[in-house]
């Protein structure tokens, strides 16, 4: 009964850091110039999956990307984040490792005279899933989704010539075909053919992190 004051608490537990920064950042001075070239990004945040239309399931997230400013606009990159997601609507697994891969790029709107600079987001994405617990028991389970798309956006804000600090959401939907639902232990194979399921499902990714330029 208390999963959704719970849930809320956690989300403020993440806004408020971001609400901080972006307080500081807007106090800052001038605008620094802005960098080019190869750029690094970390970030954490939280993720919420959903399999077959099933209420979402919700967990931490960590991200990285590796990408490129080829100018002020144009930004792709590769980027690739982790949640340990505990399925309470899908009855074949009781926990998965849940992986987000990203071939994308960014659309910056940046006319170097602001700190605060808004972009849009696509990229094609792979869900890699992995760590499968099911009754209770890790499995030898791994499987990967159809590739798909990813949208979103967020917001970076210069705090110095070389480091942003970046907000972001990021949503998608795809599909998992001939997933091995069997309970193969860990470390070995089964010795019977087990059930395969075909998936759909959807993933909202909100992240906070930073961006830095080498």
């Amino acid at each position: 009964m208390d999963s959704e004051p719970s849930s809320r608490l956690r989300f403020g537990h993440l806004l408020l850091p971001i609400l901080f920064c972006l307080a500081s950042a807007s106090e800052a001075g001038a605008q620094p110039p802005r960098p080019q070239g190869w750029v690094v990004g970390l970030g954490f945040g939280r993720a919420a999956v959903s399999f077959d239309g099933d209420p979402r399931d919700g967990a931490g997230l960590v991200s990285m990307r590796i990408g490129r400013d080829l100018n002020r606009i144009v930004a792709p990159y590769l980027g690739m984040a982790y949640a340990d997601i505990e399925s309470r609507g899908l009855e074949a697994f009781d926990n998965v490792t849940f992986g987000h891969v990203d071939l994308g790029v960014r659309l910056r709107l940046d006319d170097a005279r602001r700190r605060w600079v808004p972009y849009g987001d696509l990229a094609l994405t792979f869900w890699p899933v992995n760590d499968v617990v099911r009754n209770g028991e890790p499995t030898a389970t791994r499987f990967t989704s159809m590739p798909t798309f990813s949208v979103g956006g967020g917001l970076a804000v210069h705090l110095s010539e070389s480091w942003a600090l970046d907000v972001n959401l990021k949503a998608g939907r795809g599909a998992f075909r001939n997933v091995p639902a069997g309970n193969d232990p860990a470390g070995g194979t089964s010795r019977h053919a087990s059930t395969v399921l075909d998936l759909d499902a959807s993933s909202v990714r909100l992240g906070i992190g930073f961006s830095w330029w080498p």
